[in-house]
């Protein structure tokens, strides 16, 4: 044994027996310590958190480790040898949700660059002694805080819904949650329509069966026609791993009515516990298309049981920061590079744009930024141009609209400008100017003038 080995491990198990909650992370993100008082605290062993990577990203399920690694993680500024002290809510392995304080504290080696960090747990009382922070590790701790309380209240944690008809939604969403029942969500393009349906089976009690989404628009309407009847007569060309479980129509307007017959016959002829659970999602309300006969009346009642109207991402603006926030931690997952959050004047910008395709233009305008930037916050210059320019085009605001003239006034004063450039083109020569005009030198006299055109 080396001369001063036996020391080293008295003081690790000195640390290790402390009640004071305490972690070690190495410059890769890879927890290397956690002592009993973060076993006590988050009701998790240190054998399954020793060794895991943590992203600088709030991800909110009580049965993976990676939440708790994730929810720890410094933020990217202290790995550049920044002390930090950060408010944070942490989530223990039985569910409940924790309100904390952790101060980073990064240790160095001869070359200034981060080796480790430290990180010490001060769990808090009471939400309101939480540490002002700075705006981007602010943001982080209420995305934590929002999806936490998504979670406790209606389980739907990886939705983001601040806003009242988010709200609504949720609570729509929990009401069919454990049912088989169909439902139909409508909305405009981009505003996540699909997503909803995918958290609405992974917390129903099917999860462990196939979410299979079809396109109504884009696929050929005999390869749908033939795809539909497959998956509803349970006849697959290949055995499938997993029983399907929900069948998930997309722009169901654009369904021809042959296909909507299929439907039709198999719910109404089979028992709700042989169906396949049907969710469909349109861009507008499917009431017009029932006006105008495009839709099948009983289709339209079978699909719309329950509907749903996701609300366009400018109704949601006080999402709408979270939001950004919760897409830029997507892309932090799995990632070396990891950003904290917006330069300032960043979420300023996003506030006044219009974002014409909703959640879809949002999350990828952070991805474009994400790869663009090397820095630890998303800048105003790493933004792509082409949220910029929709930027500064809506500040221009619409154009001015043409005004309409008496046409008597205006073939008037057409006829004047034309006779007064073909003069000034012709040095006021009244044969060249007829030639030009295509008149006879008697006709341009006699217009120029009932016109008022004089050379004088």
């Amino acid at each position: 044994m080396k001369r001063g080995s036996g020391r080293r491990t008295r003081l690790e198990t000195r640390l290790s027996s402390l009640d004071t909650p305490l972690f070690l992370i190495d410059a890769a993100r890879t927890v290397l310590f956690f002592n009993q008082g973060c076993e006590k605290l988050l009701e998790w062993p240190a054998d399954e958190i020793l060794g895991q990577t943590c992203d600088y990203a709030v991800h909110t399920d009580a049965d993976e480790c990676e939440s708790i690694c994730n929810l720890l993680c410094p933020p990217p500024e202290v790995f550049k040898g920044n002390h930090s002290e950060v408010p944070r809510y942490l989530l223990t392995h039985s569910g409940k949700t924790l309100p904390c304080v952790i101060r980073y504290t990064p240790l160095l080696d001869e070359h200034r660059q981060t080796k480790l960090v430290w990180g010490i747990i001060d769990p808090i009382e009471a939400t309101h002694n939480l540490p002002v922070a700075s705006p981007p590790q602010q943001l982080h701790a209420e995305l934590a805080a929002l999806r936490l309380s998504l979670r406790n209240r209606f389980r739907f944690s990886t939705i983001i819904a601040h806003n009242d008809e988010m709200q609504r939604v949720l609570r729509q969403l929990e009401l069919v949650v454990n049912s088989t029942q169909p439902v139909h969500f409508w909305g405009e393009p981009g505003t996540g329509k699909e997503h909803l349906a995918r958290v609405l089976h992974f917390e129903s009690e099917q999860r462990r069966k196939i979410f299979i989404p079809l396109d109504c628009d884009r696929l050929p309407p005999r390869e749908l026609k033939q795809t539909v009847s497959k998956i509803l007569k349970r006849e697959f060309d290949e055995p499938m791993p997993l029983e399907p479980g929900v069948l998930f129509l997309s722009h169901v307007e654009s369904l021809s009515r042959d296909i909507q017959e299929i439907i039709l016959s198999k719910y109404q002829s089979a028992t709700a516990k042989d169906n396949i659970r049907l969710i469909t999602a349109s861009s507008y309300s499917l009431t017009d298309l029932l006006e105008q006969e495009s839709i099948l009346p009983e289709f339209f009642y079978l699909i719309t049981t329950m509907q749903i109207k996701v609300p366009p991402l400018r109704e949601r603006r006080e999402d709408l920061e979270l939001l950004a926030q919760h897409f830029l931690e997507n892309e932090n997952r799995y990632q070396d590079k990891q950003i904290s959050g917006f330069a300032p004047g960043v979420l300023s910008l996003f506030q006044d744009y219009f974002w014409p395709t909703n959640l879809d233009e949002l999350e990828k305008i952070i991805q474009a930024a994400f790869q663009t930037t090397s820095e630890l916050l998303i800048t105003q210059e790493s933004l792509p141009l082409r949220l910029r320019t929709g930027i500064d085009a809506r500040l221009l605001g619409p154009a001015l609209p043409s005004i309409v003239k008496p046409l008597e006034e205006t073939l008037y004063q057409i006829e004047k400008e034309q006779i007064l450039l073909a003069l000034e083109r012709s040095k006021n020569n009244r044969t060249e100017a007829a030639k030009l005009l295509g008149l006879t030198r008697a006709k341009l006299y006699r217009r120029m003038e009932l016109l008022n055109i004089s050379l004088d």
